[in-house]
């Protein structure tokens, strides 16, 4: 207990003191599956102006995926897809692009494909 208290006090910790190289601090982190991005404070909720904003900037970023015809709603952190792309294949990248974004909760997927001519 007096350790840890020690620890607390100094500002130091076991991983500190034993891993001051960033790069044995990733492999720390790493091997230990430390992973926190995503996680806010208790009660947190992301707004939905900033989840359609982030949503709409990985559809933009994604170069497989033509976003010109997909219309983009959130409600209460679900997303909205509608409107129309080129393939089965689109639709799918377009929805597990924006899966992973911290506040999503789910994505409703209303995308019709359109064969290109």
């Amino acid at each position: 207990m007096v350790k840890q208290r020690a620890d607390y006090v100094s500002g130091e910790s076991e991983y500190s003191r034993e891993k001051s190289n960033p790069y044995e601090m990733a492999d720390y982190l790493i091997d230990h599956k430390i992973n926190y991005r995503g996680y806010g404070p208790i009660g947190f909720q992301m707004s939905d102006d900033i989840l359609l904003n982030q949503v709409t900037e990985v559809l933009l970023r994604n170069p497989h995926v033509d976003a010109s015809e997909i219309n983009i709603n959130v409600n209460a952190g679900i997303v909205f897809l509608t409107g129309h792309v080129d393939s089965r294949k689109t639709k799918k990248l377009a929805e597990v692009s924006i899966q992973g974004i911290p506040g999503v909760k789910d994505v409703m997927n209303f995308l019709t494909f359109l064969p290109s001519p």
